[in-house]
């Protein structure tokens, strides 16, 4: 606690004291009558005082302590005068973390409290990645001639932290649909448990799977296919290129963090399901020693190594990392420099997914797309290739990304080419309150639209939507299908 004495009405007194000289040198009783005003406010504000047992309880309350990224968090703070005396002028403005941006209300408030009386601050914060721990508030008492001041931190009653939820250990259970676990079956007959076929008996075929029935009935031997079952294997796919670390307002998480978040709920929710998922990313630079890679620049994740969950923790925070913090897009450490990459030729871009060779494949119609899709990121084709290769055969693609520019569109309709069954989950970039953010939602809805005519699941994320929604809807259209 601090005790100030503010001396306000040093004005007052010289005031004073030049109306007394110069009514005792003219001998006039008015001015000496007029220096009535100034000295009575120099002595009410040398008389007032806060009183001496005046106190307030403050406590906090969030209206969700563990939001996920980018949702907005309403944060009231109530103060209460506890004291006997009537606070005539106390403020208090509450301790928010400096990585949380207030993006409607105020954290501060001033009030008149009798005794018992309370009041409450209310405003909004966006929730980011991570643990925000608050401060304690500051109140600060006045007295009614504002000459005493006295400041206090008082500690706050309720809830002191907001935690974003950290997907790889702690996601809501059951706020997901749970991918099908352990094998899927395929179109391809085989081993298996559901029927597929049958066809004309071979020699060494098993006598397990000879149709004896048939056999009983016809005298012909046949063998019975059945629907192959194969292991169920995700490759997933996040982008957080500088491209898409855009916020649609000041304050909230970039696209690119939000598609690292949503990336991060997907693996949960795969690995608690028994599901061999590994994780590639875009846009974190691969010569960082933290960052673990595989046979190419391009971060990579196996799924099948012991320790593929500690390094999944390692490469999400890498990408949240780059995405959201105050180095995104500036070239600093562990970040790709905000240069979309190295341009490629026409001859590569029909090795990579673009010009005239993807041109073939659109099946929208549109004009000028391939143009603008000649930059890859994080090394060019190369990369790509090298991170290709580590896929597994039959691996089933999940790609989280803002879809900001037509890159991912021309790396879906490769991974199409080599018959991977994607989904894409994009979450919003761009506000609609501005021309500008309109004409980005319509280009990333024609995106949308690409996706599907290449065979690909497109899910779109709306931001003012819950993400459990939209994962669900990724989660479901991942476990339909197949891959044979």
């Amino acid at each position: 606690m601090s005790r100030e004495r503010v001396y306000r009405w040093r004005v007052g007194a010289v005031a004073a004291g030049a109306l007394v000289a110069l009514g005792l040198l003219y001998a006039s009783p008015l001015l000496l009558a007029a220096t009535a005003v100034p000295l009575s406010y120099v002595v009410y504000g040398a008389v007032s005082s806060v009183p001496a047992d005046a106190a307030v309880r403050v406590e906090r309350s969030l209206a969700d302590a563990t939001p996920p990224p980018g949702e907005r968090v309403t944060v009231r703070l109530t103060v209460e005068n506890v004291s006997g005396a009537t606070l005539t002028d106390l403020r208090a403005i509450d301790g928010v973390p400096d990585d949380l941006a207030v993006v409607d209300g105020s954290p501060r408030g001033s009030f008149v409290l009798r005794p018992g009386e309370s009041a409450t601050v209310a405003y909004d914060v966006v929730a980011k990645r991570g643990e925000f721990a608050f401060a304690d508030p500051v109140v600060r008492l006045r007295s009614p001639g504002a000459g005493r001041v006295v400041t206090e931190t008082v500690p706050a009653a309720g809830e002191r932290e907001l935690s974003s939820l950290d997907p790889v250990s702690a996601a809501p259970v059951g706020s997901t649909t749970p991918l099908r676990t352990g094998t899927h079956p395929t179109d391809s007959g085989g081993e298996g448990l559901e029927f597929h076929s049958t066809r004309e008996y071979r020699p060494g075929d098993s006598i397990s799977r000879i149709d004896w029935r048939r056999f009983a009935k016809t005298g012909d031997l046949s063998t019975v296919s059945y629907r192959e079952e194969r292991a169920v294997r995700v490759v997933l796919v996040v982008d957080a290129r500088p491209v898409g670390r855009v916020r649609p307002r000041a304050g909230a998480p970039t696209a690119a963090s939000l598609s690292g978040y949503a990336a991060e709920r997907i693996y949960e929710t795969l690995v608690d399901g028994d599901v061999t998922t590994s994780v590639a990313a875009f846009g974190v630079d691969g010569t960082d020693p933290s960052v673990p890679t595989g046979a190419g620049t391009v971060p990579w994740v196996d799924g099948g190594a012991d320790d593929a969950t500690a390094l999944a923790r390692s490469l999400f925070d890498a990408v949240q990392r780059v995405a959201d913090g105050p180095e995104a897009g500036s070239g600093g450490p562990g970040v790709v420099s905000s240069d979309p990459g190295p341009a490629v030729s026409e001859g590569e871009a029909g090795s990579i997914g673009v010009g005239p060779a993807a041109d073939e494949e659109a099946t929208t119609g549109r004009q000028g797309v391939e143009s603008q899709e000649r930059a890859t990121p994080d090394g060019g084709a190369d990369a790509v290739d090298a991170l290709l290769s580590q896929f597994p055969a039959r691996a089933r693609v999940v790609v989280v990304t803002p879809l900001v520019d037509d890159w991912p569109v021309s790396f879906v309709r490769r991974l199409r080419r080599r018959e991977y069954p994607v989904t894409l989950l994009s979450p919003g970039a761009a506000s609609e309150a501005s021309l500008g953010g309109r004409v980005a939602g319509h280009e990333r809805d024609v995106r949308l639209a690409d996706v599907s005519a290449a065979g690909a699941t497109a899910v779109d994320w709306d931001r003012d939507e819950p993400i459990e929604a939209a994962l669900a809807t990724a989660l479901s259209r991942l476990q339909g299908g197949s891959h044979g």
